[in-house]
């Protein structure tokens, strides 16, 4: 996967001491984890604790003890097999020690490649290049399982957008008829070609704004209970998209909106209308990154920069569409340390066409608070993090 490398050097890593470990004699560079999530903090200390040991003279082994830990979404663990992958190409050999407590949502971590590296796991092997190996093929390979789709994916033809979706419905479409230990979710063939097509939609995005590859792990879980609403099974569909690029998510429309002629589209200059509103209410909860993240995906909006006329369907509409048939979801995008989450009463068009993330307008009213956030982590590229809970029926 492209990039990789800059999720370490991108990041303001604090100076940390590593505990440097005699483990069977040998030494090891030993990360300790004191929290209980895995998280973006987690993940920070993480980041810290690897810049540290590449700044060493010295390349010994590297132990991530992690731990017992709640994971806090699928984006989480995701990106800690993307920095684990980047030691390794680097000539580190790593292990892990984790306990993962997962739930509906992030149950997927259990297949992740990081069990072959994770010491406590039962696929885990004493031969160091065998579970390194098993580890590398697993992170890049085209995994179309029973409950889990995973690709790298990389603009080989002006069709690959086309042939991805179609691959997607195949999967989705088959997801709950391979085994009669499974209840069936009662939804129709309309909501797999909705989500087959908004997975496609920011897919092409990522790739687009960032200039490269794109990692996509989808999982499906089955058979939650709920405290409350006993007598229920639930199932979720669980997705990550990421890209790495030196290229943030907002870059391209801003420059395009900051630095051309806008007088071929009366779109774009409602964008700079905006723009010049909005940018008197920045704050540490709302700055210029939210505001240029939310630009660009606004329906009829594209960072190319000849192009006036066209721009790709709000991805906004698709999550939406979406989440109509879920009993709950949890959908965010995070660009450089800014996060949009998409919460569906928020998602409306307003009289002009676009989505502020408000109840108003987005020509004239920032986005709530709620529907913003700030990561510890900086992410360079951009990432999607996106749940739908669905509730599965008896058959």
């Amino acid at each position: 996967m492209n990039n990789i490398n800059l999720l370490l050097s991108s990041q303001k890593s604090r100076r940390i001491s590593n505990i440097l470990l005699t483990k069977e004699r040998k030494k090891c560079f030993q990360f300790k984890n004191r929290t209980h999530v895995l998280n973006d903090t987690t993940i920070k200390n993480i980041i810290d604790f690897l810049n540290s040991v590449k700044n060493k003279p010295i390349k010994l082994p590297v132990l991530l003890d992690i731990g017992k830990v709640t994971v806090a979404d699928k984006l989480s663990y995701i990106v800690l097999e993307c920095l684990v992958y980047e030691m390794l190409m680097l000539g580190y050999s790593i292990t892990v020690k984790l306990i993962p407590d997962s739930t509906i949502d992030t149950k997927g971590i259990k297949n992740s490649p990081l069990m072959f590296l994770n010491e406590l796991s039962i696929n885990f092997s004493t031969d160091k290049q065998d579970r390194e190996a098993k580890f590398k093929k697993h992170f890049n390979y085209i995994s179309r399982n029973t409950v889990k789709y995973r690709r790298l994916i990389s603009p080989e033809s002006n069709s690959y957008l086309s042939k991805l979706t179609s691959d997607l419905i195949l999967f989705l479409r088959n997801q709950f008829e391979f085994s009669d230990n499974y209840r069936r979710i009662e939804y129709d063939d309309v909501m797999v070609i909705k989500l087959a097509n908004t997975i496609g939609e920011l897919v092409g995005n990522a790739i687009e704004h960032g200039d490269g590859d794109c990692l996509l792990d989808i999982d499906i879980t089955h058979n939650f209970t709920h405290s409350k609403k006993l007598g229920r099974t639930f199932g979720a569909v669980n997705i990550a998209v990421l890209n790495f690029s030196g290229t943030n998510f907002g870059d391209k429309v801003k420059n395009k909106i900051l630095n051309t002629e806008l007088s071929k589209s009366e779109r774009y200059q409602k964008i700079k209308v905006a723009y010049d509103t909005h940018q008197s209410y920045f704050n540490d909860n709302y700055n210029e990154e939210h505001f240029w993240n939310l630009a660009s995906i606004q329906d009829k909006i594209s960072g190319r920069p000849d192009n006036y006329n066209n721009g790709g369907k709000g991805m906004t509409d698709l999550i939406k569409s979406i989440q109509n048939f879920t009993h709950e979801d949890y959908c965010y995008m995070m660009s450089g340390k800014e996060i949009l989450k998409f919460k569906k009463e928020l998602l409306k068009q307003d009289s002009e066409g676009f989505i502020g993330f408000n109840k108003n307008s987005f020509l004239h009213s920032i986005p709530e608070i709620t529907s913003l956030g700030i990561s510890k982590v900086y992410l360079p590229g951009v990432a999607y993090n996106l749940n739908f809970i669905l509730e599965e029926m008896n058959t």
